[in-house]
């Protein structure tokens, strides 16, 4: 009988990074899907982080020899909910492997006391949706995954400016972060830092007020916008249009055309707003909230 081996790790390295990839293509070569990994900011996380001691697990691994054949991460972006996902190898499926690293997942979010536990899932996964039913898992609510493949020129902006954030505007950030998307937030990683690896926040000012954020990783090929919310005074205004266009215009300055995001399914006007922007819908990721 195989031998199968669990690997339990607080970051992931470059190694893991590339085999997850490599478990990862395997998979969609199965299933035509979107694996909302979060690998980019985790090893980004993981390389600003180099102390020893493990505090928290995130990542779970299972190993048939030097083989990745399962994974399961958590991802926290410093607000009070854990969000799981992960694979399995096909060959390795309805083993019990990917529910042996589910379950110790989750008892690591609730060692660690999560108020929420989400199971992420793409909407066209038979096998993780397959899987999902036969846990306690509830539906909890959706995201569109968007994308815009050709950014063309904007009118400039009218009234709002976008600002670099310093480490000086952590609170602000983390304030914002609870306006936007509830709970509370605490920032893992400082904006000078996030920096370095092209992941930048901006302040959205309006003569020099601050009324909002908005965050744009990218590398040579692509950019993806996250983080983004206009303050509630400030909304209905059109400062929401203005401030899109103007991270667009800044990914534009780098050469970067094609442009991903994520929105809340029910956030109606947010939807509208992206897709006046240009951006059309790829993928449905559900969640799931489990106890």
């Amino acid at each position: 009988m195989e031998k199968l081996s669990l690997c339990l790790k607080q970051y992931i390295s470059e190694e893991d990074y590339n085999n997850i990839e490599i478990l990862k293509n395997i998979c969609l070569k199965e299933e035509k899907m979107f694996l909302k990994l979060e690998l980019d900011y985790k090893l980004n996380v993981s390389q600003m982080n180099r102390e020893n001691d493990i505090k928290n697990i995130n990542e779970f691994f299972c190993y048939s020899g030097e083989t990745l054949i399962g994974y399961i991460g958590i991802c926290n972006f410093g607000g009070d909910a854990g969000e799981l996902t992960g694979m399995v190898h096909p060959q390795y499926r309805r083993k019990g492997t990917f529910n042996r690293l589910y379950t110790l997942a989750k008892e690591e979010c609730i060692r660690r006391e999560f108020k929420r536990i989400l199971l992420v899932c793409d909407n066209n996964s038979v096998s993780g949706l397959q899987f999902i039913r036969s846990t306690d898992a509830i539906y909890s609510f959706s995201e569109y995954e968007m994308k815009l493949d050709n950014i063309i020129t904007s009118e400039e902006s009218k009234h709002v400016t976008l600002r670099k954030a310093s480490n000086s505007d952590a609170e602000e950030i983390s304030r914002q972060n609870s306006i936007y998307f509830g709970g509370t937030y605490e920032l893992i990683i400082m904006p000078e830092d996030e920096e370095k690896n092209n992941k930048v926040t901006y302040m959205i000012e309006l003569n020099s007020k601050i009324i909002g954020k908005i965050k744009i990783d990218f590398d040579e090929k692509s950019g993806f916008i996250s983080g983004f919310g206009i303050l509630p005074e400030y909304r209905r205004n059109g400062f929401g249009r203005e401030s899109i266009k103007a991270a667009l215009e800044i990914l534009k300055y780098y050469n970067i055309h094609s442009v991903g995001l994520e929105v809340a399914a029910e956030n109606k006007n947010a939807l509208n707003l992206y897709k006046a922007c240009g951006f059309e819908e790829k993928s449905v990721m559900d969640y799931y909230e489990t106890h």
